[in-house]
């Protein structure tokens, strides 16, 4: 995953199929880019000590999963500034940059604060080690913010580039440090992710409109606040979205740093097995496919005879039972796939057994997230944000089991997500069933936060 949120409302717009596809693939190439060069570089800097090695994954991992949690709210904001048509409009993504970036640097030294003792007293970091977190932190909090903006402004094509590019740089950086000393590895990836965010930095620069009036800042973010108001629960199901994918792994890295005496540990089959698992989730590509597909049938859902109406309804629907199938497809070749190399390079039973329960439940966690984008044309996104909290409960539910077998916590995912999936799929189903009164019925009520 690139760890980036997104808002299925303003995924993009319609266009040619092939152009649809390219997108989707555009949409999903930071997450192939991210996980294949992570997996070659961890790969290859293996002559830590065990207490060396923990340090480094956790100084990576924590800065990486705050950063996503903490901007996973914003992310959704900077949509709605960039496709604001009032208080925004001028220089919208500039502006939703700026008020982003404010934001970053709030965050990360907060969060470095709260979480310092932590790192002092129980992980028993050194400062410099900690340094090199509170950097990372603020580095990859400030980049989503940036990567927020190109995508709400369709700039798919410049986002993969930097990506790819950037994550180039960062092995070579971290791989050249690494081979001068272990010890400098961190400093390599560190350089490495600062590259990453400038060039997204200058880039953005370069690009997005500046706004053509002088605009007090602090009245951008006293607009802030009725967005808030507007977007809450898309906001929550952004923020639950992330902490699901994460929260059975954090669940275990508890439990074994306990038990191991060191806070955290990090390292071990159900890590390998729970991150190949989330592999087969780039089918959240067909997500953005689909969204592209069908946005010129919901905006003009209300327009032409009645005739003319459920045509483009029963294309829609057609469309959606087609994109499930895709993503169905797509997820167990994935998983075939991964499972076979990890047969191959890894071997190792405990390691299949979390990959194919997290595989599983990942086929079903990216149900939700298509789902949430038919739900919120009917005003129901509370229904996604309650599926994807249901997720969380059931991963917390597996933590007096984790002591017995971490396996647990696999099973916990797979077992909320597909309880999320059917929250999610059987109002659809009500839905669709009669689509007309349901879509018309909506023009009745007061707009809903989306």
């Amino acid at each position: 995953m690139s760890g980036t949120g997104f808002d299925m409302k303003e995924i993009g717009q319609t266009g040619p199929r092939n152009a649809n596809i390219n997108r989707g693939i555009l949409f999903i190439l930071p997450s192939i880019v991210i996980t294949v060069v992570s997996m070659i570089l961890f790969s290859q800097i293996t002559s830590f000590t065990q207490p060396q090695q923990n340090i480094i994954s956790i100084t990576i991992i924590a800065a990486i999963i705050l950063s996503l949690v903490g901007m996973a709210g914003m992310q959704v904001l900077i949509y709605r500034i960039v496709e604001s048509r009032n208080d925004y409009a001028d220089g919208a993504a500039s502006r939703s940059i700026m008020i982003g970036m404010a934001y970053s640097i709030i965050f990360s030294v907060v969060m470095a604060a709260i979480v310092s003792p932590y790192f002092f007293n129980v992980l028993h970091f050194a400062f410099t080690d900690f340094i090199y977190f509170a950097a990372l932190l603020f580095l990859y909090s400030s980049t989503w913010i940036l990567v927020s903006a190109f995508w709400a402004t369709e700039k798919y094509g410049h986002t993969a580039a930097i990506f790819t590019l950037s994550y180039i740089v960062i092995f070579a950086l971290t791989y050249f440090a690494y081979q001068i000393n272990h010890a400098y590895a961190i400093i390599g990836y560190t350089v490495g992710t600062a590259v990453l965010f400038l060039v997204f930095l200058v880039a953005s620069a370069m690009i997005f409109r500046k706004p053509d009036s002088i605009h007090k800042f602090s009245d951008d973010i006293f607009r802030l606040t009725t967005l808030i108001s507007q977007s809450s629960t898309a906001v929550m199901f952004n923020i639950f979205y992330v902490l699901a994918i994460f929260l059975d792994k954090i669940i275990v890295w508890v439990s074994q740093g306990i038990t191991a005496g060191q806070g955290l540990s990090v390292a071990g089959p159900y890590t390998e097995g729970a991150f190949l698992g989330l592999i087969p989730m780039l089918s959240i590509a067909v997500v953005a496919y689909f969204a592209r597909r069908t946005k010129i049938l919901v905006d003009d859902r209300y327009s032409g005879t009645y005739s003319e109406i459920q045509k483009r309804i029963e294309e829609y629907k057609r469309i959606y039972r087609s994109s499930v199938t895709a993503i169905s497809l797509i997820t167990l070749g994935l998983t075939a796939v991964v499972v076979l190399l990890t047969y191959i390079f890894i071997n190792d039973s405990q390691v299949m057994r979390v990959l194919l329960t997290v595989s599983s439940g990942s086929m079903f966690f990216v149900l939700i997230i298509f789902n949430s984008g038919v739900l919120a044309i009917f005003g129901k996104t509370s229904t996604s944000t309650y599926s994807v909290l249901m997720v969380i409960i059931f991963e917390l539910m597996t933590i007096p089991f984790v002591s017995v077998n971490v396996w647990y916590c696999a099973l916990g995912f797979l077992a909320g997500s597909f309880t999320g999936f059917l929250m999610s799929f059987s109002p659809i189903n009500r839905l669709f069933s009669n689509y007309e009164y349901n879509m018309f019925a909506l023009l009745l009520k007061p707009k809903n936060s989306y």
